[in-house]
């Protein structure tokens, strides 16, 4: 699934400071927020999504919800 992957390449880039600063318990960046499965909302770790900044949230909510129409016209 490449716009996917690209969910988490897009997260890593906008919240490279945090990923580096407060975000270090992440190990593998915002892969690790996501299951095996894939990156949909219903493959989402929920307790490490939790434990994001709300804003950090928000942003992978609306990354998620646009990920239907991205795939729709690809």
């Amino acid at each position: 699934m490449k716009n996917s992957k690209n969910i988490i390449e897009i997260l890593d880039s906008k919240y490279r400071t945090y990923l580096e600063a407060e975000g270090k318990w992440l190990n593998e960046g915002f892969k690790g927020v996501f299951t095996d499965k894939g990156e949909q909302k219903e493959n989402l770790k929920t307790p490490i999504y939790l434990m994001l900044p709300k804003e950090i949230r928000v942003y992978v909510d609306q990354l998620l919800s646009d990920e239907g129409r991205l795939t729709s016209t690809v």
